[in-house]
């Protein structure tokens, strides 16, 4: 089937029933076989996990190959969440300099969810801590939902003594007005909303899985050429920055360089998935050298004074390319801390509950806490 033919009816309300009938088939079969230990992707991995990752696997291929960006799905669970979501509008033209300046993109209203809710004229914004978590997807998939937030709001609010979590959902890349830099565009209009409310910008962390890991790496740079280079006063740096999983070592053949990767076959995702994202996600014409840094920053290290919490998990693809960025990071002065989690595939702190894997996220995260406590 030629092109995205998949993500049109008739073909893709065919391609979902076969999709469906695979999994009624894989599920059990999928249970038979990773019973046996010695025959699971990590022999120390439980069934839970083992089976998870194969269930996972299809969904992504069904995704990818029907162009579902699930952006539906984040829209309806905004509109149910009464008295949580908040729109973000547009800043100030100014916070759109460089790279960021619109042309074929340009900056939008979106919208996030706050954890428990948002602060009220009655806070005192004096003692809030707040965590600004951006959702991965590959740049392609949404994960901005109320069921997928919790968890994270969860974690950060037990183990980091977050006050609260805005669970921020960017643009997917979808078509030429929202690829790069559409969803930084997006990060910084988050960044200054929250900034708006008066929360003092020492009290804010930043936190990205997976591809919003490598755009908050992206917005860190950003802020830190307003600050050096402009000398702009307007958005002043945040306290810290955790990124999970993050996807820093991004080419035009991402398919072909996550094969090739260390534990690509036991890990969750799945190439075709990473392909669309980075098809998806560049820039048409020519990827200037002042661009790829913000696209993939593995191997273009930057100054800053944000502590930053590096977290990939061993059993990852992305272990190497994490790690290494990380290094890069430390080796320019800067406050680094890198957490490798023991048994962990891609994307701990969004799936620690459906793993089972809750005593991994706790230790990352008391790690995370300890790390800016001491960066004070």
């Amino acid at each position: 089937m030629p092109g995205d033919a998949w993500s049109k009816q008739p073909f893709k309300a065919l391609y979902t029933a076969f999709f469906v009938l695979k999994l009624i088939i894989l599920i059990p079969l999928l249970f038979l076989r990773y019973s046996v230990r010695s025959a699971r992707p990590d022999p120390e991995w439980s069934l839970r996990v083992s089976v998870t990752g194969g269930i996972v696997r299809e969904v992504f291929r069904y995704w990818t190959q029907t162009r579902a960006t699930m952006m539906d799905s984040v829209e309806a669970s905004h509109r149910k969440a009464i008295g949580q979501f908040a729109l973000a509008e547009v800043a100030d033209a100014s916070m759109y300099t460089g790279l960021l300046t619109p042309g074929t993109t340009k900056p939008a209203p979106v919208g996030g969810l706050w954890f428990p809710g948002p602060p009220t004229q009655q806070t005192d914004l004096r003692h809030e801590k707040v965590v600004l978590h951006f959702p991965g997807g590959a740049f392609v998939l949404a994960w901005g939902t109320a069921e997928s937030g919790k968890d994270v709001a969860s974690i950060m609010a037990q183990h980091l003594k977050a006050t609260r979590t805005f669970y921020a959902q960017y643009r997917v890349s979808a078509d030429d007005s929202t690829r790069f830099p559409a969803a930084l565009q997006d990060l910084v209009t988050f960044y200054h909303y929250v900034l708006s409310l008066g929360i003092d910008p020492k009290n804010i962390i930043l936190s990205g899985d997976s591809a919003a890991g490598n755009l908050v790496v992206g917005l860190l740079r950003y802020l830190e050429d307003l600050r050096h280079v402009r000398g702009s006063p307007q958005l002043p740096l945040p306290g810290g920055a955790m990124i999970w999983s993050p996807w820093v070592d991004i080419s035009t053949e991402a398919g072909q360089d996550y094969i090739k990767s260390r534990n690509s076959e036991m890990d969750f995702l799945v190439p075709s998935l990473l392909q669309w994202g980075v098809d998806a996600y560049f820039p048409k014409g020519s990827r200037t050298s002042d661009v790829m840094p913000f696209i993939s920053p593995l191997h273009h290290p930057f100054k800053t004074s944000v502590p930053l919490f590096v977290n990939a998990g061993r059993n990852e693809a992305f272990f190497d390319s994490a790690k290494a960025f990380a290094t890069e990071m430390e080796l320019d002065s800067n406050r680094v801390r890198f957490h490798a989690s023991d048994l962990a595939p891609h994307n701990l702190v969004q799936s620690y509950k459906g793993l089972a894997m809750e005593h991994q996220m706790e230790v990352a995260i008391r790690d995370a806490r300890d790390f800016f406590a001491q960066a004070e």
